[in-house]
């Protein structure tokens, strides 16, 4: 046995007895740990990994030590009021309704404001598109690194300097996943929020917003009551803050093309104007600004978080004291082409107001989502938020104040320079040697100095646009400095994951394969001194020169970990396992310059003692080229899902006329029949949108397919020790779950709420399922998977929203098919790449025979057959990733999937169950390969080992593709395709344990030809 971080091998002999009469329970064991090391490693290696994309393209903006630069005029507006319409698409809300040949808005009190009093545009957002990231963009300023949405949504991983800490007071209504987020050590803000309860998707989510403009009303009124509470509200530099969260959680229970959506928009357009007419009567001094965005949009079916247009358009209107009014577009010399906020960074949007808004008449004024906060803090006279990368939108203020709209502008503009300053001289500090400046901002000293006195002399237009021109060199070399260690990392993480491949492939090789397996003792036990002391050397000159370098740069935590792992693969394991593998070549090597034979183009024309050492080097390099051929599709199949229809179709043609050529032909029809139903479902749409019938339908058909299992015993599935209780309960079971899917998706439509009783038999078949998981066995091959994807889909069904029932059902007729034909081959004898000397010695070569049979131990190794098999396995997995979302897109899986067990917003719980729903399809793919594995004596580790180390040619794939310029769809896109692809790792190693703990190792398969393992 080889341990895969020690060179100590024990190394199984052919001619020890003891060794082959051990016992067998005490063999696996002592086996199944070294597996438990390499899981644990393969864990905390993907893990870090993963969070290493935001260090080398997101990291965390935030930087402390600078000082607030002041407006030294007086302000145009006393107070604000901000307006933020949760999950309002841009679409949605600037689009008129056309009714009987006239069109009508769906908010026409906006948009008698866009029309007569204020400006409009596009508030452009960036990734994730969620409701933290998006108001800490509006309100503070700054784009929090992507990872920021896992960390809270309720409380502040990071301090960071925001409006509503700078005011002299201020008040805010709404959600308290929102308002607590910035009330929290704020003494001069007032917050009130409703209970998370309220948050109810089977309710009508409007009596959110109308709670809110209620709370508003009350606050007025009792302004008349209480003096402190008027002289409050009638002090300057104030914000009233009002979160409307009705849209987004209408958008996500029935969708923003629905009723229920649109017409919530009509009621917080009715709100807005009430709360304004309030406001201005309650002051009577014009002197209030107001804001009307949102934070994101939505998506067509209901969810967001990606860079998808329809969720990273919202709508900004702005209107009333210190801002602008409406302009013809002919005013309009260039078009918004391209948005600040990123330095260097050209956002294509669309140029032309769509038709059917009825607004290309008027000028248009598209911001930056960070744009916002510096906006609201200059016109009422703070300064903008310490960490605000936003730049002041001049264009939406008013044109009757030109020089306060510069030096607001001026201060924006030296409170960007002052934050660059320091993140260059940190960066500086903790770069000891070879330190690299900026070289654009080289004369900074004299651009500031000729603005000065360009204001000074009111050339006001001059110093506007030299102040956005030195603006957009800053925030280009705050990004410089944010990725100047990006380069190191980029190899580290290059270098890791090949380490992490090399590693799992050597301990492969030398533990199931005969190049470890004969490999010649003597020599061995001489080369182990040898890579030991190299190994030696390369942990110390490594680790010196690495965590030697990371102390003295006061690199973070993170980086140590990444360069631990490159130490350990590089330095430790890959030395540690690499010898059977060197003296396997080695030998070749000598067989081949010893030898009389003569090469001519590559061929040998005459040898033998070499030709069998020559194939198998070219069949490993056959084997590994389809391998990578194969995931490199797979990484196509993320930017078009039908490339998995194609390959489903290609394997059902070339397995009948190759793999399966001698089965009956009504089989043969059948599996190409399975694989042409399941290549329909990549590509179907995804946001197909809800379909009770599909999923009720799908219910039935896992009824049909079980039914007919047992009745005609297609497979010889049966038993004689079968109970088919069990399974016939698991059969009324299903359909128990399509009633309860159907009970409950027409209670919600009819909006009376989530059933009580549906609730808790939801609950209650969602856990029993796993229980009778946990504790029951089938007796036969068929009659164990057969209760296994019954108990499995219970869950699923009840997760379902449209046709991913049916996907599970197909998926269950063509694994089993599969299964059943693999079985049947498998026991026929295929070249392999293991064998056995004549007499029975270890030898230090490996013989490619077809008459070589294996002794009892080689059960052991891996062949031709179980490559192949795992890679049909990774492409299972993916097709059943498919099934239940878009692969390209995290926010694709609906939260509507979880009604049925609760319509209560929460993250984390919906999460938990959106994350069950994705395993599951995963799970069945597993539990089937486990069910082969077991039954054809295949190591499952070994074989799991092999798709751990194949889907990583992937993730290095999407570590080089992750993007941080560019659209944000492709940006959003870039990551979720990382990200899916080593959380895809990390899900392998949970399904090979659940799937252990699931087929028990002394199940398999009653076949009479067993299988010869040559």
């Amino acid at each position: 046995m080889y341990h895969i971080v020690s060179s100590n091998i024990s190394k199984i002999s052919k001619n020890d007895d003891a060794t082959i009469n051990r016992d067998n329970n005490s063999y696996k064991t002592k086996f199944n740990s070294k597996i438990l090391i390499i899981v644990l490693i393969g864990i905390v290696f993907h893990l870090s990994y993963t969070l290493s994309i935001f260090d080398i393209y997101f990291r965390s903006p935030l930087v402390h030590g600078m000082t607030p630069h002041k407006i030294e005029l007086t302000p145009p507006a006393n107070r604000l009021v901000l307006f933020v319409a949760d999950g309002l698409r841009a679409d949605r809300f600037y689009e008129l309704e056309e009714n009987q040949g006239q069109f009508h808005s769906r908010a026409p009190f906006l948009r008698s404001i866009i029309e007569n009093r204020g400006s409009w545009g596009i508030s452009h957002t960036r990734v994730p598109t969620e409701t933290r990231p998006g108001h800490v963009a509006l309100i503070a300023g700054f784009y929090e690194d992507v990872s920021a949405v896992t960390k809270g949504w309720k409380s502040n991983p990071v301090e960071f300097d925001h409006l509503f800490n700078k005011t002299k007071y201020s008040w805010g209504y709404g959600s308290p996943d929102v308002l607590l987020m910035f009330s929290d050590n704020v003494k001069t803000m007032e917050t009130q929020v409703y209970a998370e309860e309220f948050e109810d998707f089977g309710a009508d989510a409007s009596n959110l917003d109308m709670w809110v403009f209620e709370k508003i009303e009350e606050l007025f009124k009792n302004a008349t009551k209480d003096q402190e509470l008027n002289r409050k509200l009638k002090s300057n530099q104030i914000v009233i803050f009002l979160h409307l969260l009705g849209l987004d959680t209408n958008g996500h229970a029935y969708r923003p093309h629905s009723d229920e959506y649109l017409s919530n928009i009509k009621l917080v357009d009715r709100g807005v104007q009430k709360i304004y007419n309030l406001i201005e009567d309650f002051y009577g001094d014009q002197k209030t600004a107001y804001i009307f965005t949102s934070d994101h949009g939505m998506s067509n079916r209901g969810s967001h978080g990606d860079g998808e247009r329809s969720n990273t358009e919202t709508p900004i209107v702005t209107w009333g004291s210190g801002l602008r009014g409406p302009l013809p577009s002919n005013l309009q010399t260039e078009k918004i082409a391209s948005l600040r906020g990123k330095a260097k960074e050209k956002l294509p949007v669309d140029t032309l107001t769509p038709d059917n808004w009825k607004l290309s008449h008027l000028f248009r004024s598209d911001v930056s989502q960070a744009d916002v906060a510096p906006l609201m803090t200059s016109l009422i006279g703070l300064p903008s938020p310490l960490n605000s990368v936003g730049v002041l939108p001049i264009e939406v203020l008013s044109e009757n104040s030109p020089e306060y709209t510069t030096a607001a502008l001026y201060a924006n503009t030296l409170q960007v320079w002052e934050m660059y300053q320091v993140k260059s001289d940190s960066k500086q500090k903790s770069t000891l040697l070879f330190f690299s400046p900026f070289t654009k901002l080289k004369d900074a000293s004299k651009t500031i100095a000729k603005i000065d006195q360009l204001i000074a002399t009111r050339q006001f237009e001059e110093a506007q646009i030299l102040c956005h021109n030195f603006i957009e060199l800053c925030l280009e070399g705050l990004n410089y400095f944010q990725t100047y260690d990006r380069p190191f990392l980029m190899t580290v993480i290059t270098l890791g994951y090949f380490g992490w491949i090399i590693t799992l492939s050597l301990y492969v090789i030398n533990n199931y394969t005969s190049i470890g397996y004969n490999c010649n003792a003597k020599q061995l036990q001489s080369q182990i001194k040898r890579f030991e002391t190299l190994s030696s050397y390369l942990i110390a000159i490594t680790s010196f020169c690495f965590f030697g370098f990371l102390y003295v740069t006061d690199a973070p935590v993170l980086y140590y970990l990444y360069c631990s792992f490159l130490v350990l693969f590089w330095a430790k394991t890959i030395p540690a396992n690499i010898v059977p593998l060197y003296l396997f070549l080695k030998d070749s090597f000598a067989q081949i310059q010893s030898s009389k034979g003569i090469y001519s183009g590559g061929q040998l024309l005459s040898s033998t003692t070499t030709t069998t050492n020559v194939s198998i080097i070219k069949n490993f390099i056959v084997i590994v080229l389809a391998a990578v051929s194969v995931m490199e599709l797979l990484v196509v199949s993320y930017f078009y899902r039908s490339v998995l229809s194609l390959i489903y179709t290609l394997v059902g043609v070339f397995s009948i006329f190759t793999f399966y050529k001698n089965e009956s032909l009504k089989l043969k029809l059948l599996w190409f029949g399975s694989c042409l139903m399941m290549s329909v479902f990549p590509l179907l749409p995804i946001d197909y949108g809800n379909d009770t019938n599909l999923v009720c339908f799908g219910g039935v058909l896992l009824f049909i397919i079980s039914l007919l299992n047992y009745t005609l015993n297609i497979f010889g599935g049966a038993s004689k020790n079968t109970k088919p209780i069990v399974n016939s309960v698991l059969m009324f079971v299903v359909l128990l779950s399509s009633y309860i899917v159907y009970s409950t998706d027409s209670a919600l439509s009819r909006k009376i709420g989530l059933p009580y009783f549906n609730q808790i038999i939801s609950w209650a078949l969602l856990v029993s399922s796993f229980v009778v998981l946990s504790i029951y066995r089938g007796k036969g091959f068929y009659d164990h998977w057969n209760f296994l994807y019954l108990c499995i889909s219970v869950p699923f069904l009840l997760l379902s929203i449209s046709y991913e029932v049916l996907f599970v059902g197909c998926l269950v007729l063509n694994l089993t098919l599969w299964m059943y034909f693999e079985l049947k081959t498998d026991s026929r004898l295929y070249p392999k790449l293991v064998s056995i000397t004549s007499n029975n010695e270890p030898s230090t070569s490996l013989s490619f025979s077809k008459s070589a049979i294996k002794s009892n131990i080689n059960d052991i190794n891996i062949t031709q057959q179980d490559i192949k098999r795992a890679i049909l396995y990774i492409f299972f997995c993916y097709v059943g990733f498919f099934g239940v979302g878009n692969i390209a897109s995290i926010s694709s899986f609906e939260i509507s999937s979880t009604y049925r067990f609760t319509t209560i917003f929460s993250p984390f719980l919906m999460g938990a169950l959106l994350i069950i729903k994705i395993f599951i399809p995963l799970l069945l793919v597993a539990v089937s390969f486990s069910l082969l594995n077991n039954s054809l004596n295949v190591p499952r580790p070994g074989s799991f080992l092999i798709v751990i180390a194949l889907t990583d040619i992937m993730s290095i794939n999407f570590f080089f593709l992750v993007k941080d310029t560019g659209s944000w769809l492709e940006i959003g896109t870039s990551i979720s395709h990382y990200g899916i692809s080593n959380g895809f790792i990390i899900l392998q190693l949970l399904l090979f344990s659940f799937s252990t703990l699931l087929v028990p190792t002394s199940l398999k398969h009653n076949n009479n030809n067993n299988r010869k393992r040559i």
